[in-house]
């Protein structure tokens, strides 16, 4: 508006000239400066426009690259949020392993004393079990067909155990079945 009023007014005053009755030639000049000035501002006019839609498509630009930058952003905080929440759960995950592990040690470390416990009890254990049970075994009267069955076995073996020979190669003295069982009776422990 404020570039158009300046035309208006030279129009005014170009037509102001001419009804004054000025030489001709001075018109002439003024109508001729008028047209050359009208045609300056119509050019300025034109690169004013032509800067107005300049300004516009950079502006349109600078609208759609922000645009596209806030969504660029928004993507990448949305990657960020996700990889955060990924991360946690790696977190938490390895929490709970650490846990589980610290778990099975305690777990494994009360089975070996448990285990080296129960071992020493067995081994004190054994040898008193064993006592008792060659005690109970020594109250029980051996029968005769046993005795002569561990003689002859003995007897027959290359190697006997029982009956040791002599240098001279003599028979062993065989102990007498009526001796073991007087020794057996006449203990007193024995009966009881």
């Amino acid at each position: 508006m404020n570039r158009q009023l300046p035309i208006t007014a030279m129009l005014y005053i170009a037509t102001a000239l001419l009804t004054v009755g000025c030489n001709e030639d001075n018109d002439h000049r003024l109508v001729e400066q008028a047209e050359r000035h009208e045609q300056r501002q119509a050019s300025q006019n034109q690169q004013a426009l032509e800067l107005q839609r300049e300004v516009a498509a950079g502006a349109r630009q600078l609208v759609e690259a922000d645009a596209k930058a806030r969504a660029e952003l928004a993507t990448l905080q949305v990657a960020i949020q996700s990889e955060r929440n990924e991360i946690g759960r790696q977190r938490d995950q390895l929490e709970e392993d650490r846990r589980a592990i610290a778990s099975i040690r305690r777990l494994d470390s009360l089975l070996a004393a448990a285990l080296t416990n129960a071992s020493l009890l067995l081994a004190c254990l054994f040898p008193l079990g064993l006592a008792w049970l060659l005690l109970r075994s020594a109250d029980e009267p051996v029968s005769d067909q046993v005795v002569v069955e561990t003689l002859l076995a003995d007897l027959a073996s290359t190697e006997p155990r029982l009956l040791v020979r002599g240098p001279s190669g003599d028979s062993p003295k065989a102990p007498r079945l009526s001796d073991r069982q007087n020794h057996h009776h006449s203990n007193p422990t024995d009966e009881e």
